[in-house]
């Protein structure tokens, strides 16, 4: 398991639909990993992301919870699914 500190970088993109021009932010993580806009103004740009190479399991968590919480590890979700 690889264990990296990331900051979420701010995006600014641009989008022509007919004659309108429409400007969007959006913010990614290293490897383009996509983090939702809610989740950077709750919990802020740090995260820790864990690779498990056994798996290919990539897990997300902001700093601000594992910090909190003492999260060490990833919850896990068994192959057959939720339930």
């Amino acid at each position: 398991m690889r264990v990296r500190n990331a900051q979420a970088r701010s995006l600014k993109g641009r989008k022509k639909v007919g004659e309108k021009i429409y400007e969007y932010e959006y913010y990614t993580l290293p490897l383009n990993l996509y983090i939702k806009k809610h989740a950077i103004e709750r919990w802020g740009t740090d995260f820790v992301v864990e690779i498990d190479e056994d798996t290919g399991v990539i897990c997300i968590k902001p700093k601000k919870i594992g910090d909190l919480l003492g999260l060490s590890k990833c919850p896990t979700i068994p192959l057959g699914g939720i339930g």
